[in-house]
């Protein structure tokens, strides 16, 4: 069972019995943070491509284990460039961000620092977990070793998902909610 060191934790909602969390997920567009969020929901991806305008917000809910039921309000923030001056009224109230790049751009790789340094900025101390995208399909351009790298490098946790088979992706929330409630990030 999950250690929650506070029991009068602010996030419990007894009305619905279960652990409010808000989650940011960050990074450039087009890494597959919709579709993440979908997989996680419904279990079906968008077959196309739209773009988040600002941010769309979602709500999901499940047991962490046999007693700790939580509902995940994920915040699916634009990455596009144009969008910089909107995000940050976006990170208020997070407890925890997941950071997505795709696995096939290393370009989006690169740009995980300036996405940590944001979240640095508008919600100092929030823990993140960086996830490479897009684990299913072939070409390649970042290696787990790479990532991994950079992911101690920022004392973060590392996951690789295919939002299009599901792959880790519920292990991906799964651990981000124990992070929230703990907060710290923890073996899972």
């Amino acid at each position: 069972m999950l250690q929650i060191e506070n029991t009068l934790n602010p996030y419990y909602d007894p009305d619905e019995n279960a652990y409010r969390i808000k989650i940011s997920i960050l990074g450039n567009g087009r890494v597959g943070k919709t579709s993440l969020c979908s997989s996680l929901e419904t279990g079906i991806i968008p077959q196309t491509y739209d773009m988040t305008v600002g941010v769309d917000i979602a709500t999901t809910q499940f047991f962490i284990d046999a007693q700790t039921k939580v509902r995940l309000i994920l915040w699916d923030l634009a990455g596009q460039q144009h969008f910089d001056s909107v995000r940050p009224a976006f990170y208020k109230g997070a407890k925890v961000a997941i950071i997505v790049f795709d696995l096939q751009n290393r370009g989006t790789f690169y740009d995980v620092p300036a996405w940590i340094r944001e979240l640095n900025i508008n919600a100092p101390g929030v823990p993140f977990i960086l996830v490479g995208n897009k684990k299913d399909l072939k070409n390649r351009e970042v290696s787990t070793e790479e990532a991994l790298a950079l992911a101690k490098k920022y004392n973060a946790m590392y996951f690789e998902t295919s939002a299009k088979t599901g792959e880790n992706v519920q292990n991906v929330f799964r651990y981000a909610a124990v992070i929230a409630l703990q907060g710290t990030t923890v073996a899972f």
